[in-house]
């Protein structure tokens, strides 16, 4: 009996890797979210979506990966895939991280599939969920709580976390091995910030351990990352640890937005990803260093007041709240209003995202600016982009955004070529990027880009196809 992998998703896409690994009667999925690829995204905002047909649209348009045997009979309908019930397989699905490219599909699988995700990061989903902004659910059960400092035994597989950065929701990575497999999944690779150590600590571990395969990210070889880097998107990647020359790790873009924040004397808005708790520290360290009162959206205070367990200032855009959470948060959080900010601007930070955008002409926009770091939508690859940054221009306020300038959120091309340098795993996947063939196998060992739906085993220290 051999260990069979076979892939749904991620490999040619920003995110959206579903990586199934079965060995007897177990599978293991890592993971279940959908590719960020706004520009060819189908539904609009205008649609409106049925509600008993709803798994089986997202199947038919795509945004539901095609996996056998994961989704209950009563919400497929007649969809042609081979339903839950009629699976011999026992199926298990790790999660790496709360961002929706490796987890949004997770609420449409059916009930019998374990789910394993960590307590901070279910805590911050089911917030999510309350105000509306949490991923669509058809389970009726929820997700099993992952301890990352155990191993995890499913039949004859077992499952070893590493937790890369513990701050928000504890960012993870996967070891797995079978009686003839030892894999690692990166989920996401950050080589700077916080991430450093454990991520350096895990890369020692992982290449001690001579693995079979290394499932890799590939997020930052995009073209415009690689002209950024070599001014030749196909240039040959040297690996090397250090963060490159001109570019700027977490820790510096912190920098530069507090001296933003010190130098600015008017009215400072900011906009992250709202699922990262890591990021409403920082901003909430900022606003206190510069003698800023922070303030937020209802949808994200409500997060942050259920996350932290502490009062935070709420701003209140001008629409209709009438769900029993925002009363509860009106009830336990003090409120910003508009007529305060106009009376001392330079005494504020507030949150504005791209759906409350319009709140930006009503708010003082004297030696103002819009502090962009990371928040949706964060380039100018996404449509939105562009409508963002021309509301910024006639409500009159600067943005400041580094993302995809001088700085990237996953590792750096020379980085993540080191990193899988060092492992020297004997077969190689890239995946989870645009352009994952540019990340090259070290040593003459096997890169493998795999086809969507083929099955692999290993055989002589290759991953080969089979029937």
């Amino acid at each position: 009996m051999k260990t069979e992998i076979k892939f749904y998703g991620g490999l040619n896409t920003i995110g959206g890797v579903v990586m199934s690994l079965i060995y007897g009667k177990e599978r293991i999925l890592m993971e279940i979210g959908t590719a960020f690829d706004p520009a060819k995204e189908v539904i609009d905002p205008t649609m409106i979506r049925r509600n008993e047909h709803y798994l089986y649209d997202e199947l038919s348009i795509g945004r539901v990966p095609l996996v056998e045997g994961l989704y209950s009979r009563k919400h497929l309908l007649d969809f042609d895939l081979l339903a839950s019930e009629d699976c011999d397989l026992h199926t298990s699905i790790f999660i790496t991280h709360l961002h929706l490219d490796h987890m949004s599909c997770m609420g449409l699988v059916d009930d019998k599939v374990d789910i394993y995700v960590t307590e901070p990061l279910q805590r911050i989903e089911q917030a999510l969920e309350t105000v509306n902004k949490g991923v669509p659910t058809l389970r009726t059960v929820g997700y099993k709580i992952l301890d990352p400092t155990k191993e995890y035994t499913i039949g004859e597989i077992t499952i070893k976390p590493f937790v890369l950065n513990t701050k928000s929701y504890q960012d993870l990575s996967f070891y797995v091995k079978t009686p003839d497999m030892k894999l690692h999944y990166t989920g996401d690779v950050v080589l700077h910030g916080d991430y450093v150590e454990a991520v350096w600590k895990e890369m020692e571990y992982i290449k001690n351990e001579k693995i079979d395969v290394l499932v890799c990210e590939t997020t930052s070889l995009m073209d415009s990352t690689m002209e950024m880097f070599y001014g030749d998107k196909d240039a040959e990647i040297i690996g090397y640890p250090e963060l490159p020359e001109g570019m700027l790790d977490a820790d510096m873009v912190d920098e530069k937005l507090l001296a933003i924040l010190k130098e600015k004397e008017g009215l400072c808005v900011f906009h992250h990803y709202e699922r990262e708790m890591d990021a409403v520290q920082t901003f909430m360290n900022m606003a206190k260093e510069t003698n800023r009162i922070i303030a937020y959206e209802p949808e994200t205070a409500y997060i942050i007041w259920k996350f932290f367990e502490k009062p935070i200032h709420v701003y209140v855009p001008d629409y209709k709240y009438d769900e029993p959470w925002f009363e509860e948060l009106l009830k336990n959080n003090p409120v910003v209003t508009k007529e305060e900010i106009h009376r001392n601007p330079k005494g504020y930070l507030i949150q504005n995202t791209y759906e409350h955008i319009m709140e930006l002409f009503d708010l003082p926009n004297a030696n103002s600016c819009y502090l962009h770091s990371g928040g949706i939508p964060s380039g100018a690859y996404d449509p939105r982009y562009h409508n963002l940054h021309k509301i910024l221009g006639l409500a009159g306020f600067e943005h400041v955004n580094f993302f995809m300038s001088n700085y990237f959120t996953h590792a750096y091309p020379p980085q993540l070529k080191y990193y899988c340098d060092q492992i020297d795993a004997k077969v190689l996947i890239p995946c989870h990027g645009k352009n994952p063939y540019r990340l090259k196998a070290s040593n003459g060992r096997q890169q493998l880009l795999p086809k969507k739906y083929q099955t692999y085993v290993l055989e002589n220290d290759q991953l080969v196809e089979v029937e």
